[in-house]
């Protein structure tokens, strides 16, 4: 499949997409919309793939950003993204968050869509770039925590989008770190639904104490998209 640019109707921002790199998809939308993060404060998105949630952030906020990413292909393409939209507050790192100290030495906030999967959870895709993406080979949640644990200071925020049935093993491995979760909040397709996502917000150096947050519904009992959905996609202020 060739090259498409797709426009994410939010800012006139726009994206680069090929075969190369994993599309994006609803989970780095719904962790975009997530992260609060203030003009002065730096982000840094570990395993930023095409710079999906940098870029979706620049549309509320010019913070200055840092995308790092170990596969080459998706540095370049997340490279030409922010200079198709034109955003000087990101900048893209080639290299390894499991040696994160040697590109970052700080940040405010971190963020992360993780690789959700355990290598021998099924069988895994054929193409090595889509197999790093989706299965834990080339860091796993002690890598991602540990990373993030170097860069943020007490009260810092990190901020994290995974499987839901991996909940207790999250919050342990984070609380290893230092990172204490702060909120969780479940993601279900329908108001009846068990929950197969969930956004989590943990600070550096935090007090015990986690907020169970309501759920965010994706779908209406029609199978539309809620008016959360609609707000998170922009899709009033398109409409209008």
């Amino acid at each position: 499949m060739p090259e498409q640019i797709v426009d994410l109707q939010f800012k006139g921002l726009k994206l680069i997409q090929n075969d190369k790199v994993l599309k994006f998809g609803t989970d780095a939308v719904l962790l975009a919309s997530y992260v609060t993060v203030h003009k002065r404060e730096t982000l840094v998105d570990l395993g930023t793939g095409t710079g999906i949630i940098p870029i979706l952030i620049s549309g509320r906020v010019r913070a200055g950003m840092i995308g790092i990413d170990i596969q080459k292909d998706a540095c370049e393409l997340a490279e030409r993204n922010v200079e198709l939209n034109g955003l000087h507050n990101i900048r893209i790192v080639h290299g390894d968050l499991r040696e994160i100290e040697k590109y970052v030495d700080h940040a405010d906030v971190v963020t992360m869509n993780p690789p959700y999967d355990r290598p021998e959870a099924g069988e895994m895709n054929r193409d090595e770039k889509i197999r790093i993406a989706r299965y834990e080979v080339e860091c796993d949640l002690d890598d991602i925590a540990s990373a993030a644990a170097k860069l943020l200071s007490t009260g810092g925020r990190f901020y994290m989008i995974h499987r839901a049935f991996r909940m207790a093993e999250i919050i342990a491995k984070l609380r290893e770190h230092s990172l204490e979760v702060k909120e969780i909040r479940p993601i279900v397709k329908k108001a009846e639904a068990e929950p197969r996502y969930i956004l989590i917000k943990a600070t550096k150096d935090g007090l015990s104490g986690m907020r169970l947050l309501p759920s965010l519904v994706i779908y209406d009992s029609e199978g539309n998209y809620t008016p959360e959905m609609r707000k998170i996609y922009h899709m009033e202020e398109n409409d209008g």
